[in-house]
Formats: structure tokens, sequence, C-alpha cells
């Protein structure tokens, strides 16, 4: 095995033990069953296994269908599972929303375009059986964190542009009317100099025969146009990725994009990296309320 292959795994081992011991000390002890929530488990989407499996949760007894949050999950790529991110989607159906949450293919074992694939494949099936889970698959919303976040907008973008959608051969999205979604700490900007560095855990996704291979397609901003849907972007004052929520933010206010952008903590009260997952957490109670606000004013009656 290459040397530098090797640093990569043992990078890759070290920090996601790291946050797996971090996401189970948050989320010990949360509920996965509520009374006023229908939970819909692994539901194939795809031909990879447990890799393409996805969940579904409603809000209990809904007589019409409702909107659609498709959650992809973060985890830099590398880590991360719907498992996982149960708790936060829950409490998106407690919020009166269907929610798609779903397993997709990991590098280093898949590297880009692998998960946004998958999230092709996610609205695509989404588009075929929603319906069937009381799911409205003209009012649906795309939400994503971390390397989640940078699906989304990937995904948001290939919806949105059918050049970039077909130059990465995604699946097309079928009767979907996306009209928006939330982006949370998100890295939007892959090609900018030393955005991956050479030998890092973002290497085994985005590898240096991807990154030649897709110069064109990794310049996601490129593909932007004025039919991007709205989004509400947000970040934390501590998250190591606020910059890129500070770039994104004037990217689209350069471009006349319709958005929201939201940092928060405060110096007393700082917030880092993802901090919306913490479902025992005031300041993400409150982040999560203006996101749903912010959704429910995009819906079509």
């Amino acid at each position: 095995m290459a040397e530098s292959t090797q640093l990569i795994l043992n990078a890759i081992k070290q920090t996601t033990d790291e946050w797996r011991a971090n996401d189970q000390k948050r989320d010990a002890g949360l509920p996965t069953q509520f009374p006023d929530v229908t939970r819909y488990d692994n539901l194939s989407y795809g031909p990879a296994g447990v890799e393409n499996l996805l969940d579904v949760y409603t809000p209990k007894e809904i007589k019409e269908n409702v909107p659609v949050i498709i959650d992809i999950h973060g985890g830099g790529n590398v880590y991360g599972s719907k498992e996982l991110y149960q708790h936060y989607c829950l409490g998106w159906a407690r919020a009166g929303f269907g929610v798609v949450n779903f397993n997709y293919r990991l590098a280093p074992n898949t590297p880009f375009p692998g998960a946004l694939r998958d999230t092709a494949l996610i609205g695509k099936w989404v588009s075929e059986h929603g319906e069937a889970y009381h799911l409205d698959t003209n009012n649906v919303f795309i939400i994503g964190d971390s390397a989640g976040g940078t699906l989304a907008e990937q995904y948001l973008t290939a919806y949105s542009n059918e050049d970039y959608r077909k130059s990465l051969g995604l699946a097309d999205s079928g009767k979907l009317q996306i009209l928006g979604g939330c982006l949370n700490s998100g890295f939007y900007f892959i090609k900018r100099a030393g955005a991956v560095p050479e030998n890092s855990m973002m290497s085994a996704y985005y590898t240096p025969a991807v990154l030649k291979k897709y110069d064109r397609e990794l310049h996601t901003e490129n593909f932007v146009t004025e039919k991007f849907p709205s989004v509400f972007v947000m970040t934390a004052n501590h998250d190591f990725l606020h910059d890129e929520g500070i770039r994104f933010d004037q990217f689209l206010i350069d471009r006349g994009i319709t958005h929201e952008f939201r940092v928060y903590g405060t110096e007393e009260e700082p917030r880092e990296h993802v901090f919306q997952l913490n479902q025992r957490d005031n300041v993400a109670a409150k982040a999560n309320h203006a996101q749903a606000e912010f959704l429910r004013s995009l819906v079509k009656k």
C-alpha cells in the first residue's frame, strides 16, 4: 500500500473515531420513536445494499400529502449514516414535514461523484414513490450539512442546470418540484486554491484523479444560474467552515439569487460546526425553527 494512501486511511480512522464518540455522547438517551411520527425504515432506493437504504418519517395520521425534506447527512464523505441523523430528521417530521433520511456510498471506496449520484437516485425515488408515503412531490426541499451541505448545493445546481446534471451522469429528478433548501456549514468552492489538501481526508473523496477528470464540474459555482432554488445558508461563529458560508453568501448576492444567511453563536455562547444537530441545544432549536419558517414561506398551496 502506498504511503500516501495509508496516511489518508489513518487520518480517516482517527477522525471518524473522534466524531463517533462525540456524536454518541451528544445523542445519548434521545428517543427514536414519537407518538406523533410514523417511521418507514430501511427502504431500498438503489443497488448498493445497506449504502442505498433510506428511512421516511412523516407526521402521524396525515390525510393530505405533506411538504418533503430530503436530508443529506454530513461526515466528510467518509462517515455518517441515516441512523446517526435520525434524531435531527425526526425533529423535522415533528415540525410537520415528511423527511427522507438516507445512506449514501462513502469514500475511500466510492470517490466523487458517487455520493452525488446516490443523492440524485433519492430524488428519482421520491418522484416515483413519494406519494405512497404521503409526500408532496410539488413541495420538496433539500437540506444538508457539512459534506451534506456541499452535496445539497451540487444537487440543487444539477436540478436547476441540465448541463451540470448530464455532465455528471445524474438521474433525472422526474416530477419533483424542488422549491428551496438549507445549506448548513457546507464547503462550496472545491477548486479554490488549497481547498483540498494533499493526503487529507477530503482527498479520499476528491482524489487527484477526480480533481483532474472533473475539473470543469467541480467548479460548481460556474453552473449556478438564476434558476437555483432559494436557500437558507447557515454557519456558526466557531464553525471551521464559517468563511465558506461568508463566501457563498456573497456569491449569491452577486448573482441576485434569493436567499437568507445567518451566523449563530456569540463570543459568550459560541456555536461550532453543525451545532444544529444537537436536539438538546436552545440555539440549535432557534436555528432549526428559523429554517422551518423559511421553508414554509416557500410552500406552494
